[in-house]
This record gives structure tokens, C-alpha cells and sequence, in this order.
């Protein structure tokens, strides 16, 4: 039954099963601990009939859900700006990394506010962030200028040392050859804002192939495959 239809709401029915309260109920249901006809539903304005098969998972537990942070590893071409709340198909559960050891659903609740906190240009790849935590959202946003971005800059040809001083002057920050052909720079700089990089690049007479930010703060990307995300750890922090 839909949540137009009749019937009584689902925290009513889950409330009544469990003997517990109607916020206890919800919070089963918003966990993602409760099935109607075998399908699970999160919805606790959900409408259902006496009919109507209603199933808690034994292991159900009436916790809060905590705020959600999710690190993606965007592709080359997306485009994904502050504050834009992230695509279903970027965080499907198809997309998920299989060493993400969060043990945690992304349920329908963490949707709401999910919001991206560092964004990359259009161009470049790499470790991006969306959450809805508050003390994150302030770390990556209010307090960017504290955050050190980690860029890797592939250029077509070695970058001579005249470009790389320019380049060193520009960011102000750590600056050094990723290669011996000198086609990979390393770029370590805190406060980067999205464009700041390739305005820097242009006037050092760099033209890189392609940008990547391998790690934001002390958060690396590390085995996330391109495309792929998984759910920040409680001990993880940037």
C-alpha cells in the first residue's frame, strides 16, 4: 500500500509490534530495519493494510542515525559544485567501493542535507566530499583555508625549472616532481578554492593534461576506483 492509500501509518503498525514508542518506531523504520511484503521501506508515513506483511529485522536497533560523509572519487568531465547535492547515479549502490567498512546503509535520511563540501573543477578527477555533518560542512567550507590539498598535475612534457619556480611562487606551498621525466608535479597547498589551480598553472606557462587531488587534509583517496564511494569512518577525520 502507498502512502496516499489507506490503512494506518507504519510507525503505528512497527510501534504496536515492537511495544514501543512511535519514535522508536520511526527510527527502526528510517534505519532501514523494516520490510512491508518482503520489500524494505523507510518511510514512516508509510501507509499499510491489515493485510499487509510487516517484518523487523532481528537485529534491529532504534538508534539515531548519524550524519552521513561520503567520499567519492569523481571522474575527469562531471561537474560538481559547493553546495550541489549529489546525483543518485554518482552514489548507487552499484558505485559502492567493496572495501568500504562503514557497515552502514545509505538510507533515504542521509539524503537530506547531503550537500558537496569540496568540490573539484569540471576537468579534474579525484577525491570529493559530500556530507551533511554540520562540524564537517564548517571544517570544509568555513575553515578551508586550514585544509591542505593534495594535487597531482600530469603535464604532456618535463615542466623545465624556470615553470616549476613560477609554479612554486604561485601556490606558496610545497611544489616538487612526481616522476623523473618531470610529467607528474605534486601540488600541496591548503585553502584551495575550485579554478584556483588552473588560474596558477596558466601563469607559471603550465598547461596540464590532467589534475587529480589525491587527498584532502589528512583523508586520502586511497583504493576508491574511479567512480567509486564509500561512507567516512567515525574515526576518520580531514
Amino acid at each position: 500500500m502507498s502512502e496516499d492509500g489507506g490503512g494506518v501509518r507504519l510507525s503505528k503498525r512497527v510501534a504496536e509490534l515492537k511495544a514501543c514508542s512511535r519514535a522508536e518506531a520511526e527510527r527502526y523504520i528510517e534505519g532501514g530495519w523494516v520490510s512491508v511484503n518482503g520489500e524494505v521501506v523507510e518511510l514512516p508515513q508509510h501507509r499499510v493494510a491489515e493485510t499487509d506483511t510487516v517484518a523487523i529485522a532481528p537485529d534491529a536497533r532504534a538508534l539515531p542515525l548519524l550524519p552521513a560523509t561520503v567520499l567519492w572519487h569523481k571522474p575527469a568531465g562531471v561537474r560538481c559544485d559547493i553546495d550541489q547535492a549529489p546525483k543518485t547515479e554518482w552514489l548507487g549502490s552499484a558505485q559502492r567501493s567493496p572495501d568500504d567498512r562503514s557497515g552502514q546503509r545509505l538510507l533515504l535520511k542521509h539524503w537530506a542535507g547531503l550537500r558537496c563540501v569540496a568540490p573539484l573543477d569540471t576537468v579534474a578527477s579525484g577525491l570529493v566530499v559530500f556530507s551533511q555533518s554540520q562540524p564537517v560542512q564548517r571544517h570544509l567550507v568555513a575553515d578551508a583555508i586550514t585544509v591542505e590539498h593534495e594535487l597531482w598535475v600530469d603535464v604532456n612534457g618535463p615542466v623545465g625549472p624556470e615553470a616549476l619556480a613560477a609554479l612554486q611562487r604561485q601556490v606558496r606551498a610545497s611544489v616538487n616532481r612526481q616522476n623523473e621525466a618531470g610529467t607528474r608535479l605534486r601540488v600541496a597547498a591548503k585553502g584551495l578554492r575550485k579554478g584556483q589551480l588552473a588560474a596558477w598553472c596558466e601563469a607559471a606557462g603550465i598547461r596540464p593534461d590532467g589534475v587529480h587531488r589525491a587527498r584532502l587534509g589528512r583523508l586520502a583517496l586511497g583504493t576508491l576506483a574511479v567512480g567509486q564511494w564509500r561512507l567516512m569512518m567515525g574515526y576518520e577525520r580531514f
